[in-house]
């Protein structure tokens, strides 16, 4: 897990954005395991005071920040995590951690199996096919980063039809996949501006448009049969 503190991602096109928005709809007393809470960005967002967050986060700092918008929390890796801490949720969130696990296949396996009928899952992890990665590759290059695709503390590696195939393994029926552009609010403080904001929003219609292409990140909504 990199050291690096974990940035919100403020766009309205960006996969916090997006899975704070599903959080919302749930019912009242909907009670959501948030797997990796990082600084706990989705209990903090949440207007939905109803809402009971349970969560697990690694990194004792950032689970510092994240325990006073949660139920409870616990700090442990996922695979110390009792199945106390994983079993009986209406909604599962794993936001970009399945691509830091080296088994995610038999995480969101044992996941799905420790949840009752009908729950929730929403999943997003970053696209490996984008266009950058593969310029790169074109001129040879595979570099790490400290964020990103790429980010040095990634394991695994997904592309819409590979994420699809996971969800599908682990017995969950997909409801939809929605992509996301790059972040460009983290790339430079120009796309925070009224011209850079609506440069943002058609480069999130032109990624809409070119999914596999230009897309940043897939966010699988499924449920438990």
């Amino acid at each position: 897990m990199s050291s690096f503190p974990y940035q919100d991602k403020p766009s309205p096109w960006s996969s916090h954005s997006r899975i704070s928005a599903h959080l919302e709809s749930l019912p009242a007393q909907s009670k959501i395991l948030d797997v990796g809470t990082a600084s706990g960005m989705l209990a903090r967002r949440s207007g939905n005071m109803s809402l009971r967050f349970f969560g697990i986060e690694a990194v004792s700092e950032w689970a510092e920040i994240a325990s006073p918008f949660y139920e409870k929390l616990w700090i442990c890796s996922f695979d110390d995590a009792p199945d106390e801490a994983l079993r009986g949720y209406d909604a599962v969130i794993l936001g970009d951690v399945l691509e830091h696990m080296s088994a995610p296949e038999a995480a969101l396996k044992k996941l799905v199996d420790l949840q009752p009928a009908g729950c929730t899952f929403i999943i997003s992890v970053p696209n490996v096919a984008n266009l950058w990665v593969r310029l790169h590759l074109l001129m040879g290059r595979f570099d790490y980063d400290d964020r990103g695709i790429l980010d040095k503390t990634h394991l695994r590696f997904f592309t819409r039809k590979t994420v699809k195939a996971l969800v599908n393994d682990a017995g969950l029926e997909i409801l939809s996949v929605r992509v996301t552009p790059i972040p460009l609010e983290l790339v430079s403080p120009f796309f925070t501006t009224a011209m850079g904001g609506f440069l943002h929003a058609a480069f999130a219609r032109l990624t809409s448009l070119f999914p596999t292409l230009l897309g940043y990140q897939f966010i699988v909504e499924a449920k438990k049969p």
